[in-house]
């Protein structure tokens, strides 16, 4: 990785995006082009961030001088999607696919974007879509989590033609249990969970497999009618205990649940339920991430003489720094390290809202990205670099203060200052009354001398006299640019406080909690913020994106530059 190629990647991310680059987004842009970025990760991070350091510090007019003497295309372009997606295998007929979330947990980003991919292929082909809750762990069953993913879908625009529960067919999940005891394709085991792991391992049979059909239809119903605990019982396929492939030796097809959730104590597992749900629904096309094996559910369909499905598989949709397993989130709320499900932290839809990620900028991902069975991490930037091309335009400007520091103008007297609330768009204006008394950043005051001109940005320019630290004082020039002036934003008495509420990554590198992940910026804004609704999304000028997350308290969520 050299030097002057990653300065023109950070000259050019800098100047579409008001003069400053971003780090990741750099790291996103010379990753898909120079391999060798990845052959040392931190010292590429580290050479990267040093190189946007002295890029950033530069006037956007010398960026845009450096980017033209090195011939770079510096035009702001909108994002474009591939052309199009890949066809879908061996299609004949109606394509219908499935939704199969499991309501044990929130809907997150990875189930998101998976159906997304799903329901662009529905909408490709005109086909069917199936919203099918896999409730084969019914003690983890919770409504929340069913409503969850309905609300999540819709909020992307997701549309299905069938909703159901595999539940709600376990009469027909008995009647291919019965008709595989009947004939010898299963049977009824009852060693311990210990023994079972251990034939299986080491290839050896237990002494359930050869009792006859008559046995295991006795014990068959037997354990139908719940005379049997969680524990005591296990309905296995007969596979082959020497196969090579671990997953056929003689896997389960039930084992006994007792629970609230529904008066049946025998449930299936999932991937027995999945075969028979994929043929009642007509499914044919599977598209899911590659950590699921499909060798068993191959084998089912054959000897069950069903029909085989167009399997295509992904890798799963990771993100840096984030987190998707319910397992490490759960973690992660019971030691306190984050609130709870609802955590701006988190990769779960509802906080991915709060964020002011768009439906838009996911399904351009989707369609960008679409599958790929190769492992990959992507930047969050992927995915925000979408998106903020598509809340730009939306987004109404507004002056913000981190560091307050007081300026004084004489000879300004009392006048309106009417601010477009967009440099390019038309989103109507607001008029801000002045009296000649300010407020600006402290990091602009802490550069003043003595004589400079300073621009407040849609008003008049001012000379400073007296850079000083308890207030500066300046006297009016005129309303017109000189030339040669330092811009800044400013606010006036009129103003509001606000925090801005910053997420950063949830995990280190190597893996432990990240104690800055989240960050308060804490300022002041200019009076017309009142106006706005919770959930709209503006940019605070100089700073970022952001969210109004809560109205009462004046809390904005950062999306990006």
């Amino acid at each position: 990785m050299e030097d002057a190629n990653v300065r023109k990647a950070a000259l050019k991310n800098a100047i579409e995006h008001e003069g400053k680059a971003s780090d990741s987004a750099v790291f996103s842009r010379l990753a898909g082009t120079d391999k060798s970025i990845l052959s040392d990760v931190k010292e590429s991070k580290k050479t990267i961030s040093r190189i946007v350091s002295e890029v950033n510090a530069l006037s956007i007019e010398r960026q845009q001088a450096e980017a033209t003497l090195l011939g770079l295309d510096t035009e702001k372009k909108k994002f474009v999607k591939e052309a199009g997606l890949k066809d879908l295998p061996n299609v004949k007929g109606e394509v219908v696919l499935r939704l199969p979330p499991e309501p044990s947990g929130f809907m997150h980003l990875g189930h998101a974007i998976a159906g997304m991919i799903n329901y662009l292929y529905k909408e490709k082909y005109g086909g069917k879509l199936w919203l099918r809750f896999e409730d084969t762990n019914p003690n983890k069953v919770e409504k929340r989590f069913a409503d969850s993913f309905r609300e999540g879908y819709k909020w992307l625009g997701i549309t299905w033609d069938e909703e159901k529960f595999i539940s709600s067919d376990m009469t027909r999940m008995y009647e291919i249990g019965e008709k595989m005891i009947n004939e010898n394709l299963a049977y009824v085991c009852t060693c311990s969970l210990e023994k079972i792991k251990s034939g299986r391992l080491n290839g050896e049979e237990c002494e359930h497999r050869g009792h006859t059909v008559e046995e295991n239809r006795h014990m068959w119903n037997f354990v139908i009618n719940g005379e049997m605990k969680p524990g005591e019982a296990v309905i296995r396929f007969k596979g082959n205990m020497k196969d090579k492939d671990f997953s056929l030796r003689d896997p389960n097809l039930f084992r006994i649940i007792k629970t609230d959730y529904k008066s049946y104590s025998l449930w299936p597992i999932y991937d027995f339920a999945s075969v028979v749900e994929d043929d009642m629904c007509g499914i044919t096309h599977v598209l899911r991430s590659n950590e699921f094996k499909v060798s068993f559910q191959d084998k089912l369909r054959d000897v069950l003489g069903l029909k085989k499905l167009n399997i295509v598989q992904f890798s799963r949709f990771n993100f840096t720094g984030t987190p998707f397993s319910k397992r490490k989130l759960r973690e992660l709320i019971e030691k306190g390290q984050i609130s709870g499900w609802d955590d701006i932290r988190l990769p779960t839809v509802s906080s991915i809202r709060r964020r002011g990620i768009t439906p838009e900028a996911i399904k351009q991902f989707a369609l960008t990205v679409g599958y790929s069975e190769s492992k990959h991490e992507y930047e969050w930037d992927t995915l925000l670099t979408p998106n903020r091309r598509i809340i730009d335009d939306k987004s109404k400007r507004f002056f913000f203060v981190s560091n307050p520091q007081s300026l004084t103008v004489n000879g300004a007297g009392e006048k309106e200052a009417k601010i477009p609330s967009h440099p390019s768009v038309d989103l109507g204006f607001r008029v801000v009354r002045t009296d000649g008394n300010f407020i600006i950043d402290g990091k602009d005051a802490a550069v003043l001398k003595k004589g400079d001109l300073l621009r407040l940005k849609d008003l008049y320019t001012v000379r400073i006299n007296d850079p000083g630290k308890e207030g500066i004082r300046a006297d009016f020039v005129s309303d017109k640019m000189i030339g040669g002036e330092r811009i800044v934003q400013w606010v006036t008495k009129d103003n509001l406080p606000v925090k801005i509420l910053v997420v950063g990554n949830l995990l280190n590198e190597d893996g432990s909690f990240n104690e800055n992940s989240l960050m308060t910026v804490s300022g002041i804004a200019e009076g017309g913020i009142t106006t706005l609704k919770e959930g709209e999304t503006i940019q605070f000028e100089r700073f970022g994106f952001c969210i109004l997350d809560n109205k009462d308290t004046e809390t904005f969520v950062y999306i990006s530059r």
